[in-house]
């Protein structure tokens, strides 16, 4: 078999790379790759579920400049002698490199301003994409793709869009849901913010404003908010001051997060900026409709013209407004619902899975000896 190393600085936790490299290294030994999961920290065990060898590499012990280059360096001596290395974004020596952030374009949406040229990821960024630090770039998105080929100058036919994916088995089969544990009666309806990640970023102070704006046409309507416990005590002081101390919730993340799923009616995803967005995918696959800024979201790539227009908003009035409208009007949030289960059925990992396969194909037969 083809040997071949992911290469992921953490892999450890709930994060979206680690699922994606995860997922992956369970389905390319199927396309005749034996696969290593090379990691400064680890998650051993999930590593071996996945059929996959890990590979512990020492670095220092602290991220910053330093820390990610020194890591960089140390990955690439130990993924000597593989066939291909697939970086995650954390090291300068790959054959093909996926990124899951754009963080310059992310930086800018969010707070108005440039990246530093201090950060130390948008330097280690800066230097993969500006050196051409890779053979084929794996953009999870067009949004990316787009971002990517204008700021860094990357040709487009170096870089193949391949979604993340989902597992319809999962998602399809209805879970148990927690509105009980979570104290929601049967009549609430329960709008949901679900992300393991930055919630500024996923825009959860516009979720509280439009949510307490479209509760007062819809006493009905209730909110779930997913955030670490450092993160929610900024925002349960934003519900209180609005008005819904006694109307959200706020939970950290679940890996059962097709129980969430499961607890809300629908989900608004006011992301300022977000690559793809596998919770949107997710959601979507659950029969939830996900209201979200259309053009700022790579996932929403996904859904049909006519869906896209019925799910996008443009600002914290329209969020509110259809938010209301959906809480109100079970038929059409059912119907929405429905028709992005349809549109999100085709990203799955298994063709995620097939299309990286055959970008280590495209690699290998380039470095193969004439």
């Amino acid at each position: 078999m083809t040997t071949a190393g992911l290469i992921i600085r953490n892999f450890k936790g709930l994060s979206g790379a680690v699922n994606y490299t995860a997922e992956l290294a369970r389905r390319l030994p199927s396309y005749g790759f034996d696969i290593s999961i090379l990691a400064r920290r680890g998650d051993g065990a999930l590593a071996e579920s996945c059929g996959a060898k890990f590979i512990r590499v020492p670095s220092l012990p602290f991220g910053g400049a330093l820390g990610r280059r020194a890591f960089s360096a140390s990955a690439g001596w130990f993924s000597r002698g593989l066939d291909l290395v697939h970086g995650q974004g954390d090291t300068l020596r790959q054959d093909v490199l996926s990124l899951h952030n754009c963080v310059h374009a992310a930086h800018q949406a969010v707070h108005g301003s440039p990246l530093p040229a201090s950060d130390p990821v948008g330097r280690l960024h800066s230097a993969q994409l500006r050196g051409r630090k890779f053979r084929r770039l794996v953009a999870n998105s067009g949004l990316m793709k787009a971002e990517l080929s204008s700021r860094f100058a990357i040709p487009a036919d170096l870089i193949k869009v391949v979604y993340p994916g989902m597992d319809p088995a999962r998602f399809a089969a209805p879970a148990k849901d927690l509105r009980e544990e979570f104290g929601f009666s049967r009549q609430d309806v329960v709008a949901g913010l679900v992300t393991s990640g930055d919630l500024v970023k996923r825009g959860a102070s516009s979720f509280l404003k439009a949510l307490a704006l479209a509760a007062g046409r819809t006493p009905e309507l209730k909110g779930l908010i997913v955030a670490s416990p450092l993160q929610a005590g900024p925002l349960k002081a934003q519900a209180a001051a609005l008005g819904l101390a006694g109307s959200v919730v706020f939970i950290p993340p679940l890996p059962q997060v097709e129980r969430l799923y499961a607890t809300i009616d629908f989900m608004a995803y006011p992301a300022l900026y977000e690559e793809f967005g596998i919770v949107v995918l997710e959601a979507c696959a659950s029969g939830l409709p996900v209201l979200l800024r259309a053009p700022r979201v790579g996932a929403a790539e996904l859904f049909t013209p006519d869906l896209r227009a019925e799910l996008d908003f443009s600002d914290d009035e329209e969020l509110a407004a259809k938010m209301s409208l959906l809480a109100s009007d079970p038929v059409r949030c059912g119907r929405l619902g429905s028709a992005a289960r349809a549109c999100a059925a085709p990203a799955t990992w298994d063709a995620a899975a097939k299309a990286v396969a055959e970008v280590y194909a495209e690699v290998l037969s380039e470095l193969a000896p004439r």
